[in-house]
């Protein structure tokens, strides 16, 4: 058992409850924060997601104002404020494509979505751990 980095309480990150979710705001700074979404992506081998993310961050260097908004966003968003931010790059519900993958921009949006959430729950090890084993395990 854990203490929850933002609620301070010691508890399982598996027994909060959808409140204490909501609530969870990520305890990094924006550089370890991006750091932390890249070793995500890098580790379950989920490269749309982490061709939108260097996206983002490029596009960050050069315009203040999506500067701001991606911090915001990764500091102290939501699925809706990812899904705005990375909207820039793509549309979300954009139609099903013919071929794999189906949804490009939305399985990476998702991606670091899923990121941001184990990462404010404190669980990165374990859902990269769980998420390879679903996913990209040989056999």
């Amino acid at each position: 058992m854990k203490t929850h980095p933002v609620l301070d309480k010691s508890i399982p990150s598996d027994r909060l409850t959808v409140q204490e979710n909501k609530k969870a705001k990520t305890p990094f700074t924006l550089e370890v924060t991006v750091e932390k979404i890249r070793h995500f992506l890098e580790a379950t081998k989920l490269e749309g997601g982490l061709v939108l993310l260097e996206k983002a961050i490029n596009k960050s260097k050069v315009d203040e104002s999506y500067a701001l908004r991606m911090e915001n966003a990764l500091l102290h968003g939501s699925t809706v404020e990812f899904r705005e931010l990375f909207s820039d790059f793509g549309s979300y519900w954009a139609k099903r494509s013919d071929v794999s993958p189906y949804y490009p921009h939305s399985d990476a949006v998702d991606s670091i979505d899923s990121a941001m959430l184990s990462i404010r729950l404190g669980d990165e090890d374990e859902a990269i751990e769980d998420y390879n084993y679903l996913h990209n395990r040989k056999k």
